[in-house]
């Protein structure tokens, strides 16, 4: 394991300085569509390359907070 990446967080948007954790954070703050997200961290509007990258931490940090709201919603009987 890279100890840096322990340190700081990788950024999945080099141009715009964006991480995975900013994409988590623009989720859970409201995110709810992938040009929210551009919107609100500006991921992939330097050089692009990062796009798929960036959409499938988007789609993850979307099923994890579905999965989230869904588990507070069961009832225990």
């Amino acid at each position: 394991m890279d100890i840096s990446s322990l340190m700081r967080p990788r950024k999945i948007c080099l141009c715009k300085g964006v991480s995975r954790q900013d994409i988590a954070d623009a989720v859970r703050g409201g995110a709810d569509t992938f040009r929210k997200l551009i919107e609100k961290t500006q991921a992939t509007t330097g050089c692009g390359t990062c796009y798929h990258e960036v959409y499938a931490a988007f789609r993850e940090e979307k099923e994890k907070l579905l999965a989230e709201k869904t588990d507070q919603l069961k009832l225990n009987f």
